[in-house]
């Protein structure tokens, strides 16, 4: 008979005996410089990106991956603070036509690198400097500036 199921037990919560600090096997594992290839490239992806971001011809999802989640979030409301004031003077968002210029890196200590990436268009240069670090055997930036 279909009908005559009987109801299923409720699951017992599971019980670790020998419980482990969790943020030791899932949260951020730091790399050593080695371990990582060369951050040159993400650097120049990354530094207009972030401009193009601010400038409103680039969604910010498409960055996340590389972004910790405080520099993701600030360039977020930087992004919309910068299209509500456009939205406000009735301007509409334009696609900078950007090339990367001079790029100077440093590594102040294994598995970071600091950088400044000048970005250029034919109006103005931009210095953006980005920190990366080597977290879960990948870089991601976790301090963004544009100047």
């Amino acid at each position: 008979m279909k009908g005559n199921k009987e109801p299923a037990e409720p699951k017992k919560p599971r019980v670790v005996k020998n419980q482990l600090d969790e943020a030791d096997y899932f949260g951020e594992q730091y790399c050593k410089t080695e371990d990582l290839e060369s951050p040159d490239k993400l650097l120049r992806m990354l530094a207009p990106a972030v401009v193009e971001v601010i400038a409103g011809a680039r969604n910010i999802t498409q960055l996340a991956a590389h972004l910790s989640e405080e520099v993701y979030g600030r360039l977020r409301d930087r992004a919309i603070k910068v299209a509500q004031d456009r939205a406000k003077r009735g301007e509409i968002a334009k696609t900078p036509n950007l090339r990367v210029g001079s790029m100077k890196n440093q590594e102040p200590r294994d598995g970071v690198v600091e950088s400044v990436v000048l970005v250029q268009s034919p109006t103005r240069t931009r210095a953006v400097t980005i920190r990366l670090e080597g977290i879960n055997h990948r870089w991601r930036a976790t301090s963004v500036s544009v100047i």
